[in-house]
């Protein structure tokens, strides 16, 4: 006599395994972190710090990434991967309040490192006098660079409200003699695109980064700072 137990088995083996493949990190194509199994972390990313402490960890299913005050560090972390191409890269976000004009910024972006570097970056932070005037940003708000590094060099800025989660998106497509035309989005709406000169053959890994950097503002942080990424997902 067959058990009435086995198709409840089979239901519940069957929502296990979608439940991997949810959360499962694919080494070719598409790409999915959710943050949330440290033994994928450690598969997938690699410590990339440029001589700063390894001041990142797991916590609640998001990466957490700090800076020390009165320090420059640069603490990123990269995918193992480094064959990113045309697709669409998307981050979600904690955009905590950083002290005015403090030099703390946060970064999700593309790096080649190649003979020739190319970068394309989402960077988010209090911004300088200059930038927050120009832009008359609030107390509460956050300025995001959306930065092309090379072929051309071409950077515009935004403001998103500090304290909230917010997507940012990165498309790269296939554009005007197989070079890459970049188009930035900030929670799902489009702002800024830039045809390039970098050929599609160029492939890039992915960083998570949060560093003292002085370009996002004025003076050093005088607390430790920290940003939160909760997903990061990669579409061909």
């Amino acid at each position: 006599m067959k058990s009435k137990f086995i198709p409840y088995i089979i239901l519940a083996l069957s929502l296990s395994s979608c439940q991997v493949m949810k959360n499962q990190v694919s080494e070719n194509g598409n790409f999915k972190e959710n943050f949330n199994s440290q033994r994928k972390f450690e598969k997938y990313w690699e410590d990339d710090a440029s001589q700063s402490p390894q001041s990142y960890y797991l916590e609640f299913g998001h990466l957490r990434i700090s800076t020390r005050p009165d320090t420059a560090d640069r603490v990123k972390v990269k995918t193992k991967r480094n064959d990113f191409g045309i697709g669409s890269y998307q981050w979600r976000i904690y955009v905590p309040y950083y002290e005015l004009h403090d030099q703390c910024n946060i970064g999700a972006f593309l790096y080649h490192s190649g003979e020739i570097h190319y970068e394309i970056d989402f960077e988010i932070g209090s911004g300088t006098i200059a930038h927050r005037d120009e832009l008359n940003a609030k107390l509460n708000e956050a300025l995001v660079h959306c930065t092309s590094q090379l072929e051309p060099h071409d950077t515009e800025i935004f403001k998103v409200k500090s304290k909230r989660w917010h997507d940012f998106k990165i498309l790269l497509i296939d554009g005007e003699n197989n070079q890459y035309l970049i188009e930035w989005y900030i929670d799902n709406i489009l702002v800024k695109s830039l045809q390039t000169n970098i050929n599609t053959d160029i492939k890039f890994s992915v960083h998570n980064s949060l560093e003292n950097l002085q370009f996002i503002g004025e003076q050093l942080p005088i607390k430790e700072n920290y940003v939160l990424f909760d997903q990061f997902i990669f579409r061909e």
